[in-house]
């Protein structure tokens, strides 16, 4: 125990910290963890708090509830409990949400600012495996950070150079599913891991000192992004391409890392470095919840929110307003009022031209292309907010003619007003 109080002293785990949130699962590492902080609960000058989760997943879950109560009460320190709906199929990422959430909740009513997890050194071990082995990336290699950001507070692991060996509580309960197989990190505890000792008895040491090396190689990356200072809501397109390759990769990577709930393939993200590359403007889904998008100037990850409707204030004698364009069209004919479909083509110069190629020329942003209102009559009259084509022109000192004066307006719906 005095070992882990000099720790944590050393480290100031909770010199910013008075009420701390102890998540107790109620096996041996969670109650060794609790028990010693409650041991030097006047020392490190922190009131202590606690949280549970009922999974409902074993016979016994129900009697250990009832058992962390009653402990918890004889000590007097609160405790909250949270059962998982067993409406749900459980899974270890449907699990984890939960509990996390949670917790989180927990901090916030009882005025918490950190919460205490008790991941030890055979958990670092454990969880650096399981993400090499389902293939992320290697920034998340890097194992378990002992400190991070959580809800309004902080996340503080102060077991972590721990072994499970070191753990001495004496009233604990044994969750004999993790002995099984049934999920991946039961099978890299029961099979891998031990398998791997095999062949080398430093097996967990040698991943641990690889992830610590990863984690300095990242601390050097991060530094030298910070210089850029490059990440920003938008990315500026012209320093991220001075860049070398292998530093745009590690920004495009620190820049996703603003959208925790965006996941990007390795193929997406291959084909998003591709086109950074290309002259060309882009827009493309990423989700349901996010757009790429990429102009001439930066790319950005933005929401995929709907677009406003656009509608046209058409008045037929002029405004004297330098808003509005002034479209000639016509006598007769049926005028359409539409957005831009393939294959559109505009009468400039004298010369039929694609809309496409003509948006690109005069570096019309995508996002803009999708909203802008089109004048046609059998051809194309007038963009509206951009031009009017020749055969607008065309008619002006016509006397046989219609004359409009329009202006794209946002129509707002009734509901919203």
């Amino acid at each position: 125990m005095n070992r882990f109080l000099k720790l944590v002293q050393q480290k100031g785990f909770f010199k910013e910290h008075r009420r701390v949130l102890v998540a107790l699962s109620g096996g041996k590492d969670s109650m060794t963890l609790f028990n010693w902080l409650y041991a030097y609960r006047k020392e490190l000058e922190i009131e202590l708090f606690t949280a549970h989760v009922n999974y409902g997943l074993r016979d016994v879950a129900d009697w250990e509830e009832e058992r962390l109560k009653k402990k918890m009460e004889e000590l007097q320190v609160e405790l909250e409990v949270a059962h998982y709906d067993s409406g749900e199929k459980f899974s270890e990422e449907a699990g984890r949400l939960m509990r996390y959430e949670f917790f989180r909740q927990v901090m916030e009513d009882k005025k918490c600012t950190a919460l205490v997890t008790a991941h030890h050194k055979g958990d670092q071990v454990e969880t650096v495996l399981m993400r090499e082995i389902t293939g992320r990336r290697l920034r998340h290699l890097t194992g378990i950070p002992e400190r991070q950001v959580f809800g309004s507070g902080e996340l503080i692991r102060p077991l972590l150079t721990f072994n499970k060996a070191d753990f001495d509580a004496e009233e604990y309960f044994e969750d004999v599913t993790n002995a099984g197989t049934d999920y991946l990190r039961n099978r890299i505890r029961n099979q891998y891991i031990p398998a791997l000792t095999q062949e080398n008895p430093q097996f967990s040491e040698a991943i641990i000192d690889m992830s610590q090396e990863i984690s300095l190689a990242f601390s050097v990356i991060k530094d030298k992004i910070a210089e850029l200072d490059i990440i920003k809501n938008e990315i500026n397109l012209k320093i991220f391409l001075r860049q070398s390759k292998a530093l745009q990769h590690f920004i495009l990577q620190e820049y996703l890392e603003k959208f925790p709930d965006l996941q990007v393939s390795k193929a997406k993200f291959s084909e998003l470095l591709w086109i950074i590359e290309r002259p060309q403007q882009y827009r493309s889904e990423l989700s349901s919840a996010y757009f790429f998008v990429k102009n001439a100037q930066h790319f950005m990850i933005v929401p995929n929110q709907p677009s406003p409707k656009k509608e046209l204030d058409i008045r037929e004698e002029d405004p004297k307003d330098p808003s509005f364009m002034r479209v000639d069209l016509p006598m007769e004919g049926d005028i359409e009022i539409r957005q831009r479909q393939p294959g559109d083509y505009i009468l400039m110069n004298g010369h039929h031209k694609k809309l496409r190629k003509f948006f690109i020329e005069q570096h019309v942003p995508l996002e803009k292309r999708e909203n802008l209102l089109i004048l046609v009559e059998k051809d194309i009259y007038a963009v509206t907010d951009l031009t009017v084509s020749d055969l607008s022109k065309a008619l002006k000192n016509d006397k046989m003619k219609r004359t409009l004066w329009v202006k794209p307006t946002i129509r707002e719906d009734i509901d919203n007003a």
